[in-house]
């Protein structure tokens, strides 16, 4: 089952059969896994739509904090690599833009060397088969627990609820980022409006044409406020390890989270500009465009 609701009926079953599916291919993936960090992605990718899944019927699930829990943790236990790694490929990214075409060469190399060599530090303390082997023990008890799950309601109520509660959170969220300019707050409107591109691809097959589009601008959007926290993890690491940053770096950095703001808040007033009894409305009437059954 693809990740998205087919039908009107049998909404819990629904909901269930694609945790399963998402857990399932997990388990595959970390079974056949040739390219670890590559693996991880995928891993982490499924654990963070199976959380998105539950947090749309959330109000209606009783076991939600406890399985919201379990599979941030799982994901949680593979990330450390990754994160070192995004740190290298943002520093990367970073030198390539104009403004770093004045800055040394000298300390642009001694500069990686650091990120580098923690990356390789994080990956020589990691034992990857264990890693991977107590993820699949997770998934493994993860599915056995999804025919269990608590799911009150059916059809468009089970989440009517949770998806307004995460748009609502989005837009909220977005006006903080917009008026502080703060990345903690940048951060966090990223993590609500992930959370709805993930609502909407779970709506995406009762209106393809106008949510395919919604949702490939919330993908857009999920891209720049996830390069601004890049940069502002790159530098807290940069000022950690190698103490204050300099002027040029530190102007630099600040100049391009400045220019993805410039990008991201614009295109956040327009997917927010609905409020949220006039959006959770729309949806609703395109939920009605769905067969009733299959």
């Amino acid at each position: 089952m693809s990740f998205s609701f087919r039908q009107r009926r049998d909404t819990p079953a629904q909901v269930r059969q694609i945790a399963s599916d998402q857990i399932t291919s997990a388990l595959e993936l970390a079974e056949a896994y040739k390219d670890f960090d590559k693996t991880v992605h995928g891993l982490r990718r499924r654990c963070k739509k199976i959380r998105g899944l539950i947090r749309l019927v959330r109000p209606n699930f009783k076991e939600f904090e406890a399985e919201n829990a379990a599979f941030r943790d799982a994901a949680s236990a593979l990330s450390v690599s990754r994160d070192a790694a995004v740190i290298v490929e943002t520093f990367d990214a970073a030198m390539q833009d104009p403004w770093a075409a004045g800055f040394p060469e000298e300390r642009k190399r001694d500069l990686r060397a650091l990120l580098t060599s923690h990356l390789d530090e994080v990956k020589a303390e990691q034992n990857q088969s264990q890693l991977l082997a107590d993820f699949a023990l997770a998934m493994q008890n993860a599915v056995g627990r999804v025919p269990d799950w608590s799911l009150s309601g059916d059809g468009f109520q089970l989440f009517r609820s949770g998806l307004g509660d995460t748009y609502s959170d989005m837009q909220k969220r977005m006006k903080k980022a917009a008026k502080s300019h703060d990345p903690v707050d940048f951060h966090e409107w990223r993590k609500q409006s992930k959370g709805h591109w993930f609502h909407i691809g779970l709506l995406s097959k009762s209106a393809p044409h106008i949510l395919a589009a919604r949702k490939a601008h919330l993908d857009t959007l999920g891209d720049l406020l996830g390069d601004h926290h890049n940069i502002a993890v790159l530098a807290d690491f940069l000022s950690q390890r190698a103490g204050p940053l300099d002027a040029m770096l530190r102007e630099g950095l600040a100049g391009q989270q400045q220019a993805l703001a410039e990008k991201a808040i614009p295109l956040g007033r327009e997917l927010c500009v609905e409020n949220c009894a006039a959006l959770t409305a729309r949806l609703g009437k395109f939920w009605k465009l769905l067969p009733k059954d299959i």
